[in-house]
């Protein structure tokens, strides 16, 4: 059953690369809103949860917080706790609301060093703003998830298979916050590598590489890190323990031991 999944990722990680590469040689206004599209379409929404879905749009919370990123590429919502506000499944782009977002991916088809800036400084901006709860609430729930998608790079970096981490590392001290904080929490470049924030043994936070050269796969584990999160998060927003429970993301069901991650240096 494990290798059937997990062969079945990879066919869908393969078409939809394949399909980008073709996208990009008709270099046209809209290119990155179409390969937003084929990520949403064909990988993300069929192996997400039935109560999660995705769209674009902004992110709000009840608190009066004033945001410069008016507009997140592709927003992962939970639609069982609390509704999206103008949109639906015949209009995805609309206000949705803190409480429901359990991550936000930002989409590049070349990622250049100025957008990785906006991405961060859009990142520090959610991890800004906060859950309305209700009096009583004892919980200890985590934001948003952000996370960078670009399918290239303007820069190469030959040598060094942590180029394109430790470049988006060197803006996130440029802009003052720790490379630990989780504010930046994965990074997934299929022609370069997939990166994610996790504990190690001793509780430290630290930065995971997939241990792969095979775009194939960077983007069939950022599928299964992504709907793994959303099945935990359901759980911790609902008041309950994942563990204490069979419901889990796609990625309970394929490799994902330390053969497969390794830590960054």
């Amino acid at each position: 059953m494990k290798d059937y999944i997990v062969n079945r990722l990879r066919i869908d990680s393969a078409h939809i690369l394949a399909m980008a590469e073709n996208e990009s040689l008709i270099q046209h206004p809209g290119l990155k809103g179409r390969l937003r599209e084929l990520l949403i379409d064909n990988i993300l929404a069929p192996w997400l949860p039935p109560y999660v879905s995705c769209g674009t749009g902004m992110i709000i919370s009840a608190e009066d917080i004033q945001r410069q990123s008016t507009q997140d590429d592709i927003i992962i919502y939970d639609s069982s706790l609390v509704p999206p506000v103008l949109a639906s499944h015949h209009a995805p782009e609309g206000v949705f609301l803190f409480n429901s977002v359990i991550s936000r991916v930002e989409v590049k088809s070349t990622l250049s060093r100025e957008d990785i800036r906006k991405f961060i400084k859009a990142s520090i901006e959610i991890s800004n703003l906060k859950f309305t709860v209700q009096d009583g609430f004892r919980g200890n729930l985590m934001g948003p998830l952000n996370m960078l998608f670009a399918y290239k790079s303007d820069a190469i970096g030959q040598g060094n298979q942590d180029y394109q981490l430790k470049r988006i590392i060197d803006v996130m001290n440029e802009e003052h916050i720790a490379t630990e904080s989780g504010i930046v929490s994965a990074v997934c470049m299929p022609s370069f590598g997939l990166w994610k924030i996790a504990r190690d043994d001793n509780g430290a936070i630290r930065w995971q590489r997939l241990n792969s050269n095979n775009p194939v796969d960077h983007l069939t584990w950022f599928i299964a890190v992504l709907s793994q999160t959303c099945y935990q998060e359901h759980a911790k927003r609902q008041g309950r323990d994942p563990a204490l429970g069979v419901e889990g993301g796609i990625g309970m069901f394929i490799p994902g031991g330390l053969d497969i991650w390794q830590w960054v240096q």
